[in-house]
């Protein structure tokens, strides 16, 4: 199997077969849910454009619970900003989430607390621009908090990976914040999304089946291109309690949005 039929059958895998759309009922982490805040740093920023994740998730709504649904169109508003760590998101919490009176709230963050800290010859990932494990598990805490006190619900996404080489010490040490990430999930009766297991599974039999060495998911190792994307945003609704189902009955009408065609 070559590299793009490996490609293409892994995105299948995915994807689902498309079918006719019928508006579906809402499963109940989106009932009484009519604005979406996702919050996170620069793969959040980028999952704007069009096939870009939190482009598809609003896409994706909006086809399945239209207008004229009895609860109306979901809106999404994105909130990510390149570069930011659970420091930067924590100051910005109530400016950029809390006061646009979200009904729901995704949480993306991590890979820079991580990622930066191994920046500046740092091999061992403990440089200054990084943020310490304890840290960054106050700062995620107290952001659930202020959403919590908002009425929000809460959808905590883990991180994606650092390189697509699954065993790097970038990965390795992601292990403990992921960790942090599902515990407090978990005590604050939010949803957990977890990316790492469809991304490590996806990269793992590509280069099992294929041999390459090449990126699957992402155009440097971090941020996504249109096969991440996807997998970001499949996982994503997923979570939110969509079958692949219901997904595929709208697949087309979200994909002729994506190249314009309407």
């Amino acid at each position: 199997m070559n590299i793009l039929a490996a490609g293409f059958v892994l995105a299948m895998t995915i994807t689902g077969v498309a079918g006719s759309h019928a508006e579906t009922a809402r499963p109940p982490a989106l009932r009484n849910v009519h604005r979406i805040v996702c919050l996170g740093d620069s793969i959040t920023q980028a999952g704007e454009g069009p096939g870009g994740y939190v482009w598809l998730v609003r896409h994706y709504l909006k086809a399945l619970y239209p207008g004229a649904n009895a609860e109306g169109e979901i809106e999404v508003i994105n909130s990510g900003i390149s570069g930011h760590k659970s420091n930067d998101m924590l100051e910005r919490f109530q400016r950029d989430v809390v006061d646009h009176k979200p009904d729901l709230v995704t949480i993306s963050v991590g890979v820079n607390d991580v990622w930066h800290g191994f920046y500046d010859n740092h091999p061992l990932g403990d440089g200054p621009r990084g943020i310490p494990l304890e840290k960054y598990r106050e700062n995620v805490e107290a952001m659930v908090a202020m959403a919590e006190k908002a009425n929000a619900k809460i959808v905590m996404l883990s991180t994606t990976v650092i390189h697509e080489e699954l065993d790097s010490p970038e990965n390795q040490k992601l292990l403990s914040y992921n960790a942090a990430l599902k515990d407090i999930a978990r005590k604050h009766h939010a949803i957990f999304v977890d990316y790492q297991k469809p991304f490590k599974e996806l990269i793992a039999a590509y280069r099992k089946e294929t041999g390459a060495r090449d990126l699957l998911l992402t155009v440097d190792g971090v941020h996504m291109n249109s096969l991440g994307n996807k997998v970001m945003a499949y996982t994503l609704l997923s979570g939110l309690g969509l079958t692949p189902d219901e997904r595929a009955a709208v697949q087309n009408a979200v994909e002729k949005e994506i190249s314009g065609k309407h």
